[in-house]
């Protein structure tokens, strides 16, 4: 039996674990068969006691909807709290969002959704926009009125501070938050806050990316006695956190859920264990020689500089990496790219240049509890970055390159993802509103995208745009192929976002 928890004060209550769609294989979403496993996997979840199940509309690759309208027939939609989101690059105003609730109703075949989200916030500007009169928000809220979805919640990727005060806006019922061994001093005091004004909490990457099982050694000091493995143990820490809801487990494959089950039939936290895990987790860093985030170099710092994330961030470089990360497999590259993940997607720490501030006065270093060499992996963190473009001026001057001032009119974008709306994004804040019309393409048309309609490749020769700029990190090299030889057929130029040494520009 799985625990089930009141979320907040909006009467529902979840299961203590639950599933998200976005690590399906790429192997098992190539057709009908693969996709009816992922949503037999799911169905298996929701049998055994899970009733929370993530999904959106770029998660499996664009098949997160299909995978939950087959789930829907295996399983009755009572049993399932179903997710939605609506992010505020992709769907910037009010009709943008309903329209996208809507579209995933159809494509579900749902009726109405438990959870809707503004998700992944990455800041409190970006937050301002999506609540104007309008905007986002307004649009939630709207689908809220009528029927269409249950409970209004926020996904947080931003820094702390501003995090806090989109916790303190009062417009949410729950939140989405990471918490894991790698991030629970930066999470501890968002959840606290969540669960002090009555909203439920909801908490992805308990296994930070899969970092926490790939060194089960290095973390084992974290389990407890009961605990099979420190994958369990990671996901039992996070979910023993006072005010926590539920827990979502990304699951690729039998073997994930399996281990998430385990860690959560019959278990519920006993008393005082929340503190003896984190006792737990405090000891496995002060063994492992990473940055433990105590915070005592910022205080040291002259300039005030995010020293601790930036620390927190060099931790990925230490641990052993996946054979695989974003379609890369050079060792060398994953490892910058777990750094940089962290930095942006965890922190929203980008830096403006590879220059790094830090003055390497040293002080840092001395303040430092585990006497680690911080100014040497500060500056290393920044040549990182620079070697990987993962700065707002090499972001600057790719978009400029290829976009700015090349007398385009219509411009294509592959994929129509959350992604793309971002490098949109980037474009605006760097040179203000597009002077070309852009055109969203994707293997197949799908739901709209900024309020603009997605094609797909079979109307590329009928819209013909000036240009077809590829925005895909991970799949990047498949849509080429794939639109490649069209392009070169209709003498559209094919233009690549990312080239080889690149960091994504969204984790």
């Amino acid at each position: 039996m799985i625990d089930r928890r009141p979320l907040g004060q909006t009467g529902l209550l979840l299961s203590a674990v639950g599933v998200g769609t976005t690590r399906f294989p790429h192997s098992e979403l190539q057709d009908s068969a693969g996709l009816d496993r992922c949503a037999a996997l799911l169905a298996e979840a929701v049998r055994s006691g899970v009733n929370v199940v993530d999904q959106a509309f770029s998660y499996a690759e664009g098949h997160s909807g299909e995978i939950c309208a087959r789930l829907l027939r295996l399983v009755p939609r009572e049993d399932v709290c179903l997710a939605v989101k609506c992010n505020p690059d992709s769907d910037p105003t009010a009709t943008d969002a309903l329209r996208r609730v809507e579209s995933a109703l159809a494509e579900t075949g749902a009726r109405y959704f438990d959870l809707l989200y503004l998700w992944s916030v990455k800041s409190l500007a970006q937050f301002e926009r999506a609540v104007r009169p309008g905007g986002t928000f307004e649009g939630m809220r709207e689908a809220k009125r009528r029927g269409l979805a249950r409970c209004l919640l926020v996904s947080l990727h931003a820094p702390p501070q501003d995090a806090r005060v989109i916790l303190e806006s009062g417009l949410f019922e729950g939140a989405l938050l990471s918490c894991n061994l790698l991030s629970r001093r930066e999470s501890a005091p968002l959840i606290e806050l969540a669960a002090s004004r009555g909203m439920g909490v909801l908490i992805m990457n308990p296994l930070a990316g899969g970092l926490i099982p790939q060194n089960e050694a290095l973390f084992a000091s974290a389990r407890l006695p009961g605990d099979e493995s420190t994958a369990e143990a990671a996901l039992r820490f996070a979910s023993s956190r006072p005010g926590v809801t539920c827990v979502l487990a990304g699951i690729a494959c039998r073997r994930d859920w399996e281990q998430a089950e385990h860690a959560f039939s019959g278990w519920v936290p006993a008393p005082g264990e929340a503190e003896r895990r984190l006792r737990a987790a405090q000891g496995a860093f002060a063994a492992s020689g990473l940055c433990t985030g105590c915070g005592y170099c910022r205080d040291a710092c002259p300039l005030g500089l995010p020293v601790p994330e930036w620390m927190q961030s060099y931790n990925q470089k230490l641990l052993a990496q996946p054979p695989e990360l974003y379609g890369v497999t050079d060792p060398a590259q994953i490892a910058r790219l777990s750094v940089l993940g962290r930095l942006v997607h965890g922190f929203s720490l980008l830096p403006e240049t590879g220059t790094s501030p830090c003055l390497g006065c040293g002080k840092c270093a001395a303040a430092c509890t585990q006497h680690l060499p911080v100014p040497q992996r500060i500056a290393e963190l920044f040549r990182m970055a620079e070697e990987a473009g993962a700065t707002s001026q090499a972001h600057r001057e790719r978009l400029d390159a290829l976009l700015n001032g090349r007398g385009y009119a219509r411009v294509g974008f592959w994929p129509a993802s959350a992604a793309t709306s971002f490098v949109l994004s980037e474009y605006r804040r760097f040179f203000g509103e597009l002077p070309f019309e852009p055109i969203f393409f994707d293997s197949a048309p799908g739901p709209s995208l900024e309020g603009r309609p997605v094609y797909g490749k079979e109307d590329l020769a009928r819209l013909k745009p000036d240009c077809l700029c590829v925005t895909s990190f991970r799949f990047g090299g498949a849509i080429c192929r794939e639109a490649g030889p069209l392009c070169e057929l209709l003498h559209i130029p094919l233009v690549k976002l990312f080239q080889p040494g690149d960091a994504p520009w969204v984790f």
